[in-house]
Order: C-alpha cells, then sequence, then structure tokens
C-alpha cells in the first residue's frame, strides 16, 4: 500500500503544481474523474492508466519514458532496475535540447559550466 499512496500523493502534488483540478486531469488524460480520485486515496492504477498520466505529465519522448518508468515503481508494477536509465530531469532536458542548433548547443554547455563553477564556489564558501 505505501508504493501506491506513493502515487497519489506524487499525483496530488502534480495537480497542485500545475493548478489542475481532479476533472481537468481526467479530461486532459482521458481517465475518468472516479479512477483519477481513487489513485489519490491509494487505489492500484492499471498500467494503461499509468502510461497515461505519463504522457500527459511530460513534455518529450524520453521524458515520458522516464516518468512512465517511474510511476510504475511508485504503483508497485516493479522494483528499481540498477540501471535505472535517465533522471526524469536528464530526460526533460535531453528532450527539449534536441531541436538545438550547434550554435545553441554550446551555449547550453557553456551555462552547464558556469553552473558548475558556480557550485565549487558555493562549496569553497562553505568549507571556510
Amino acid at each position: 500500500m505505501q508504493k501506491q499512496n506513493s502515487l497519489g500523493l506524487w499525483l496530488k502534488q502534480r495537480c497542485q503544481e500545475e493548478r489542475l483540478s481532479l476533472r481537468q486531469v481526467a479530461a486532459k488524460t482521458g481517465v475518468s474523474h472516479g479512477t483519477i480520485a481513487d489513485i489519490i486515496k491509494g487505489a492500484a492504477p492499471s498500467a494503461e492508466t499509468i502510461m497515461k498520466l505519463a504522457q500527459t505529465f511530460s513534455k518529450g519522448e524520453r521524458e515520458r519514458l522516464a516518468l512512465e518508468d517511474h510511476l510504475l515503481m511508485l504503483a508497485g508494477y516493479r522494483t528499481q532496475r540498477a540501471d535505472s536509465g535517465l533522471p526524469l530531469a536528464m530526460a526533460r532536458l535531453l528532450d527539449l535540447v534536441a531541436p538545438f542548433n550547434d550554435k545553441q548547443l554550446k551555449q547550453m554547455v557553456k551555462f552547464a559550466d558556469f553552473l558548475i563553477e558556480v557550485d565549487r564556489e558555493i562549496a569553497r564558501g562553505k568549507s571556510r
């Protein structure tokens, strides 16, 4: 039951983050309002319902697959694999930059380098 409650908690938080009512989620997913409410209360959804949730709450193919994988674990359909694939954030990033041209990708690399340097500076400041 713990895993199912985790899925319900995840769904409730996503609805709140995106300011969606249960009826709006139902309309977007093609899943009934009652089923959405039941999942939030802890009911175990079908694998098909999980796939619909992943499709609705993701913006690209890699992110959808990573989210589907995550939701299947939360629902208790399987355990986490040792090679659990891409984290959700990485999958989303890959989907977002996939259409970028070479110039845009180089800018992203520069920005990533900048973020790494900022983290190093913060770490140095904390260790003093």
